[in-house]
C-alpha cells in the first residue's frame, strides 16, 4: 500500500484544485465560438419552446430563489429514444459569455443533468419523440441573476443539439415605470414609437449609475433590433430619467401576418390549399402582398409568437399535433441585389439565417420559402437584411405605422464597480395600447 500513497496524494491535490478553481469539464467540451443565442443544431430537432411553466406565451424569465420554473420542450423527428442532457452558461447583458465567472460561481448542484421526460407522438403522420424539461431542479439551479444560455447535447457536450436564451431576475427594491407611445419628434411621428421610463432606486445603493446601470429594450421578444447603451437624460437624487431619449425609438412596423393550421382538415382564412402527398401535408398560403403604403389596419395577433395546437379532437397537442410543409410566396418584380428577405417570428425562432431566408423564383417572379412546422397558430413578418450593413428592416415590405400594437420589455442590468458579472435587477413590460 505504501507504493500507492503518492498516487492518492496526487489525486487528492487534483481534486482539491478542481473544487477550488471550479474547473468545468462539461462546458470545456462545448465547441468554441458557439453563439449565445437561440439556435438549433440537430437536423431532426423541431419546435423548441422555452417559457414560464404554465404560461406558454410568456418570455423565459424566472425570479431567482423562488418557486418559479421554466419549461423547455422540443421534438426530435425520430421515434427512437435519445438520452439528452443539458447544462447552462452565464452571459453578460450583451450576451457575451461571462468570462470572469467559474461554473461553480453560478450553478448550484451538478454541472449537467438529464432530460428524462419524454413521450411518443400519437396518431400523427410524422413520427417524433417529444422531450420536455421543467427547471430549475434540485440537481441543477442558477445561483446568480442575469442572462443564461441552456445548452442541450446528446451523449457528449461536444454534440450540441440546441441552445436557447433565458433570464434569471433577482429581487431588488428598484422599480421601473414607463410608457410606449407615438414618437414625439415631427420626423418620426407617423412611423415610429418611443419608450420613455424612469428608474427609482428605492433604497438600492448605486454609486455610479452612468457606468453601473445597463439598459436593454426589446420589441416583441426580438433581439435583432434591441436597443442598448442608453444613458439617463437626467439623474435626480435616487432616480434615473430616460424620458425623451432620442435613441429609444423603434420602427412601429405593422401588425404581424398570421396563418392558422390548428386543423389540417379545413382551410382557414389565410390558407389557399391543403394537400397530402408522399411527403406529408402540404399547406399553401395565399400570396402575401407588400404593405409599405397601405393604410394601417388593426388586427388581433400574438406579436410574432406561436401557439402549438391541434384542435381536431386532440387530448394532448404536444404529441398529437402533426407536422406540415407550409409554402410562402411574396410577389416581387425583381430580386433585390443589395440584401436578402427573411421570414421573422417564432416560426423561424426569430433568426435571420439560412433556415428563414427566402429565395427568388424567376418564373413566378417572387420570393418563396417552405417551412416544416407543427400544427398551431403562427405570426410572422417579412424582413429585409442589408448585405453591407447587416441591419434588418421590416419597413421595406411591411411599412411603418405609429398605431401598431407592440410589446416592449425594459431589461435593467447592474454591474457594480469591481463585480464579475451583470446582474439582472428589474424587468418591465410595456404595451403601446395600455
Amino acid at each position: 500500500m505504501k507504493t500507492l500513497q503518492p498516487f492518492f496524494k496526487r489525486a487528492l491535490v487534483f481534486l482539491s484544485f478542481f473544487l477550488m478553481t471550479g474547473m468545468n469539464p462539461v462546458l470545456a467540451q462545448v465547441p468554441d465560438g458557439l453563439p449565445n443565442e437561440n439556435r438549433v443544431y440537430g437536423n431532426k430537432i423541431k419546435t423548441v419552446l422555452l417559457h414560464k411553466e404554465g404560461f406558454e406565451m410568456s418570455a423565459p424569465v424566472m425570479k431567482l430563489n423562488s418557486d418559479e420554473q421554466l419549461k423547455l420542450s422540443f421534438d426530435e423527428l425520430d421515434p427512437d429514444l435519445k438520452r439528452f442532457r443539458y447544462t447552462i452558461r452565464h452571459c453578460e447583458a450583451d450576451w457575451t459569455t461571462s468570462s470572469e465567472l467559474m461554473i461553480t460561481d453560478y450553478i448550484d448542484g451538478f454541472q449537467d443533468d438529464a432530460i428524462n421526460d419524454f413521450s411518443y407522438s400519437y396518431n400523427t403522420t410524422t413520427n417524433f419523440t417529444h422531450y420536455s424539461l421543467v427547471f430549475p431542479t434540485s440537481n441543477l439551479r442558477p445561483k446568480l441573476s442575469g442572462n443564461y444560455i441552456i445548452i442541450v447535447f446528446l451523449d457528449d457536450p461536444a454534440n450540441v443539439m440546441l441552445t436557447w436564451r433565458f433570464m434569471a431576475m433577482e429581487n431588488t427594491p428598484l422599480s421601473v415605470t414607463g410608457i410606449a407611445h407615438q414618437a414625439n419628434n415631427v420626423t418620426d411621428r407617423f412611423t415610429r414609437q418611443q419608450v420613455d421610463f424612469t428608474l427609482e432606486y428605492n433604497g438600492l445603493t448605486i454609486n455610479d449609475p452612468t457606468r453601473e446601470i445597463k439598459i436593454v429594450i426589446t420589441q416583441n421578444d426580438r433581439w435583432d433590433n434591441a436597443i442598448r447603451g442608453l444613458s439617463p437624460r437626467f439623474v435626480r437624487g435616487t432616480s434615473l430619467d430616460y424620458t425623451d431619449e432620442p435613441q429609444s425609438l423603434f420602427n412601429g412596423a405593422n401588425e404581424f401576418r398570421s396563418f392558422d393550421i390548428k386543423s389540417l382538415l379545413y382551410q382557414s382564412e389565410r390558407i389557399r390549399k391543403i394537400d397530402y402527398d408522399k411527403n406529408g401535408y402540404q399547406v399553401y398560403l395565399l400570396d402575401d402582398l407588400r404593405r409599405p403604403f397601405k393604410n394601417y389596419v388593426t388586427d388581433k395577433e400574438i406579436n410574432g409568437r406561436k401557439l402549438i395546437k391541434n384542435e381536431e379532437h386532440s387530448q394532448n397537442s404536444a404529441i398529437e399535433a402533426d407536422y406540415a410543409q407550409v409554402h410562402f410566396f411574396l410577389p416581387f418584380e425583381a430580386p433585390l441585389g443589395n440584401g436578402q428577405i427573411y421570414i421573422l417570428g417564432a416560426v423561424t425562432d426569430w433568426q435571420l439565417n439560412d433556415s428563414s431566408r427566402m429565395t427568388y423564383d424567376f418564373q413566378r417572379r417572387g420570393y418563396e420559402k417552405t417551412l416544416f412546422v407543427k400544427q398551431g397558430y403562427y405570426n410572422y413578418l417579412y424582413v429585409f437584411k442589408d448585405n453591407r450593413t447587416g441591419k434588418s428592416d421590416e419597413s421595406l415590405i411591411e411599412g411603418n405605422h405609429w398605431e401598431t400594437e407592440n410589446e416592449y420589455t425594459i431589461w435593467v442590468y447592474y454591474h457594480p464597480t469591481g463585480a464579475q458579472y451583470d446582474r439582472l435587477i428589474a424587468v418591465q413590460d410595456l404595451n403601446t395600447i395600455h
